[in-house]
């Protein structure tokens, strides 16, 4: 008898020992998915919960959710997934912090920066995956950018989704400049972000989707915390001077642009996390144009020329 309950002991560690190892993990498959295409991640990292919009258009007066989306949905695609086919249902999501980096484009290609891996997955099946290049700017895991799968650039792209159009304010796009500026200004004096919303680029709203993104989330949905425009009470333009000298920096997302050198006396909420403060503060505006029929948007604000 003692010994068949041995061989029972023996046995059922070895058919638990099989289930064990037979069971679905997550990370181990993540890593030999990414293998496959150069990458390894530095560490373990867990899912969290995503929830896919069912609308992928995007307002004028908010954060750019849809480019979002259709932008890594296109890049999924050139690895043969479709995230469409979700749209309304909540999926799982991790970002991987990779081992290997990629170099960068243009002046910037004898250097190399950090890469990201993100991978959405419903149960077990992944759906779509993408990379995160320098922390925002998405590829496909085929290291392809959208500018190489279309051959052109990457705001004719954002033109043929409509994208532009979906912008477009009858009262803020006829704004010159200088009238842009005061708009923001009395934007952030109202606590209108709807009216901030409208003075800003879609070249800086999709940069602003990545910037400073809280852990486990995929991309911001509204203003930092600490930033101009939510820690202002309120700002006073002084001043504002065109930069006659500025040399427009290359770049084919933008038709034409200028800079602005703005003087504002700000009163903020906090200056706790922000480098700017109560009183007196000199900003550098750049206003471009995304295309020769676009109306000015802010591109940057920035403490420096």
């Amino acid at each position: 008898m003692k010994n068949l309950l041995l061989l029972f002991c023996v046995l059922l560690t070895i058919l638990m020992a099989a289930c064990s190892s037979g069971q679905f993990n997550t990370y181990n498959e993540d890593t030999k998915f990414l293998l496959k295409y150069g990458f390894s991640p530095e560490k373990e990292s867990s899912y969290f919960d995503v929830t896919i919009p069912t609308d992928w258009k995007i307002q004028s007066t908010s954060m750019p959710v849809g480019l979002y989306w259709t932008e890594v949905n296109f890049l999924s695609r050139d690895i043969g997934y479709n995230i469409e086919k979700y749209k309304g249902k909540t999926v799982k999501a991790v970002i991987y912090r990779l081992n290997e980096k990629l170099p960068g484009l243009g002046e910037s290609s004898k250097y190399t920066y950090p890469v990201n891996a993100v991978i959405l997955r419903d149960g077990e099946n992944i759906i779509g995956a993408w990379l995160e290049f320098n922390g925002s700017t998405p590829l496909s895991l085929k290291k392809n950018y959208i500018e190489t799968l279309t051959e052109r650039p990457w705001i004719d792209w954002v033109m043929s989704h409509g994208f532009l159009k979906e912008m477009a304010s009858p009262v803020v796009d006829k704004l010159t400049p200088e009238e842009l500026i005061y708009a923001y200004f009395n934007g952030i004096n109202k606590g209108d972000k709807s009216l901030i919303y409208l003075t800003l680029s879609i070249d800086m709203l999709h940069d602003m989707l990545y910037i400073n993104r809280p852990e486990k989330t995929l991309y911001n949905t509204d203003f930092e915390q600490n930033s101009l425009e939510l820690n202002t009470k309120s700002a006073t333009v002084l001043s504002i001077e065109e930069n006659k000298g500025y040399t427009p920096v290359k770049n084919k997302n933008i038709y034409e642009s200028k800079e602005y050198k703005v003087t504002v006396n700000l009163t903020l909420k906090s200056e706790d996390n922000t480098p700017t403060r109560n009183g007196r503060n000199t900003f550098f505006f750049i206003i471009s144009k995304s295309t020769k029929d676009s109306p000015w948007k802010i591109e940057s604000i920035g403490t420096g020329p």
